[in-house]
């Protein structure tokens, strides 16, 4: 089975993707856009606010991590490697980070037996992939793809960046002895000068403010499995056990909004406006949410998937900003009131 999901979010005062500091100022990421001129049907490019899609996956699998140690009855019983539960996510990427889940000499052994122990041994490099770069390279490619989040056409033009100005303080308290010499006296001046000049510290961050639409797919047929032979490396139960936590992930972090940097004290104000998911027997992908039809046009063309490849499809949905009569005419469509009704439902269907 294959899972694509459109997730629709309005974010206001968020940071959550900075990609530098310079001195006192934090910037936000910024990418070009395409965006068309509704009156004279020309393309240009603007600048607009983004998260990338490594922010995105990173809380994605943490979270793997959180849903595993829920569904498997505690944190010993979970095959996640150290790093990945702390959520250093180096994964094998050479000789000290492969210790642990390969014994022996790597370069004595074939790629397909090196990446067996690996999947057995850690639920997130099975379903985030990994890459060994040492001999014999290895390459397993992730189960999972983010694209960026970035602002939905029709409000591109209104998302936008303005820094915030924050001040720090740190109250000083300087103890000096009374036997002191006058020459050391007056160097602890200066010094005491330059700390209560730290005492106050100002700092900007840019805060973006968008209608944010970001699309993700799970190949659930890859958990588990070789990339090279393509044959399961564990057995069935514990295949559905991963399978379940990989959902279970994506469902937890659209429901919390944990993803993104800077959530302590600039948690985005808004909610998620639209989310749909799509589920296949074989790969395909949802239209991205930045498009104002893209629930009902990926619904379209579903039907077209389902009527000639005669194949299952499942279509979860939940929209805030427009009407969804014309999704009611498909009968593979499950129309929720809330976004997590139709996790609920995605879930509920998806344990079948």
């Amino acid at each position: 089975m294959f899972l694509s999901a459109g997730v629709a979010f309005e974010a206001n005062v968020e940071a959550l993707n900075l990609v530098e500091t310079t001195g006192n100022y934090s910037r936000h990421r910024k990418i070009p856009y395409i965006w068309r001129d509704q009156e004279t049907k020309e393309f240009r490019v603007i600048y607009v606010p983004a998260i990338s899609g490594e922010s995105l996956a990173h809380a994605y699998q943490e979270l793997l991590v959180e849903e595993a140690t829920r569904i498997y009855g505690g944190e010993e019983k979970v095959p996640v490697c150290p790093d990945c539960k702390t959520g250093e996510f180096f994964k094998s990427m050479n000789k000290a980070h492969l210790r642990g889940k390969f014994e022996g000499d790597p370069s004595k052994t074939s790629p397909d037996n090196i990446e067996k122990e690996i999947i057995k041994k850690c639920l997130v490099e099975d379903i985030g992939g990994f890459l060994y770069a040492e001999k014999p390279p290895i390459k397993r490619s992730s189960s999972f793809q983010f694209s960026y989040a970035v602002p939905v056409k029709t409000t591109a033009l209104l998302s936008t960046v303005e820094p915030q100005l924050h001040a720090r303080h740190a109250r000083m308290i300087e103890v000096k002895k009374k036997s002191q010499k006058e020459d050391e006296s007056t160097e602890g001046e200066v010094q005491n000068k330059e700390r209560k000049a730290e005492e106050q510290m100002l700092y900007y961050v840019e805060a973006g403010t968008a209608i944010y639409g970001f699309v993700f797919n799970l190949d659930l047929e890859a958990i588990g499995k070789s990339s090279y032979d393509g044959k399961p490396v564990i057995n069935d139960e514990e295949i559905k056990k991963r399978k379940n936590v990989a959902i279970s992930a994506f469902a937890r972090l659209v429901s919390s909004r944990q993803f993104g940097a800077k959530l302590s004290r600039f948690f985005p104000a808004g909610d998620i406006v639209s989310l749909y998911v799509a589920v296949t027997s074989s790969p395909f992908s949802v239209t991205s949410p930045i498009y104002e039809t893209a629930a009902l046009t990926t619904a379209k063309r579903l039907n077209v998937i389902s009527n000639i490849f005669k194949e299952e499809v499942r279509f979860y949905l939940y929209e805030s900003l427009r009407s969804v009569e014309d999704l009611k005419k498909f009968g593979f469509v499950k129309i929720s009131e809330t976004p997590e009704e139709a996790i609920l439902h995605l879930l509920e269907g998806e344990k079948k």
